[in-house]
């Protein structure tokens, strides 16, 4: 007798316990690490372990790249792709803060960054820039009040400009929107959009944020990063 979808679904909601040793066992490390790429096993008591290690290397790789002159664009983006994994959006664009003609506003400088992306495709070259006054858009809401801002629902937000994708031909769902920070003053906004693996992004994701208690390091090497470039 075979089982529909939603009885495993119904059995496994009613049985957590059995839930979590099952997959407990099934995403061990050695499971997890037999199906990377490398096959390399770590020698690790659970996954939360692995993935640190995965991590560690990860941005020791960045900060090796930082110290042998590869070009800040590059390690940028190559945060905002990891950042974009991380948080499970569909892509992250990073807008820089800049004052033109006594008029402060947002320009796109790495703009629909996924994992899958190359840095040429997401350089925006300064004739395509999108540019957002600070009065206009959730971008501009969150350099003005240098605060992270969660949009579960665009379509519910008053600050929510469709400006861009219009331009784009996207639609955009939900947006996570963090400040950079250089002490008091913003740098840049790094905004991921549409979450994938649910409606919108979730409290977790909100402690990705440079702003939360327990900031995550590839948003702390952003925010050093884009700091050290500008000033």
């Amino acid at each position: 007798m075979s089982l529909s979808e939603e009885q495993v679904r119904s059995f496994l909601d009613g049985n957590p316990d059995f839930a979590h040793q099952y997959f407990e066992k099934q995403l061990s490390p050695e499971h997890v690490a037999g199906a990377c790429e490398d096959g390399c096993l770590v020698d690790c008591s659970s996954l939360r372990e692995l993935c640190q290690v995965e991590e560690s290397a990860a941005l020791f790789a960045l900060v090796q790249d930082t110290q042998e002159n590869v070009s800040m664009e590059r390690v940028v983006f190559t945060l905002l792709q990891r950042l974009c994994t991380i948080l499970q959006a569909d892509r992250c664009s990073l807008f820089m803060y800049r004052q033109r003609n006594g008029m402060a506003e947002l320009a796109t400088r790495l703009f629909s960054v996924q994992p899958g992306s190359t840095l040429e495709d997401c350089l925006v070259p300064p004739d395509a820039e999108i540019v957002f006054p600070l009065d206009i858009g959730v971008v501009g809401h969150v350099a003005q009040t240098k605060k992270m801002v969660n949009v579960p629902d665009v379509t519910q937000d008053p600050h929510f400009s469709p400006f861009a994708d219009e331009l784009t031909d996207y639609v955009t769902r939900s947006i996570l929107a963090t400040p950079i920070m250089n002490g008091k003053e913003v740098v840049a906004v790094m905004v991921a959009v549409n979450k994938l693996s649910g409606p919108c992004f979730t409290s977790e994701d909100e402690d990705v944020s440079v702003q939360g208690l327990r900031p995550h390091p590839y948003m702390l090497l952003l925010h050093g990063l884009l700091a050290a470039v500008l000033c």
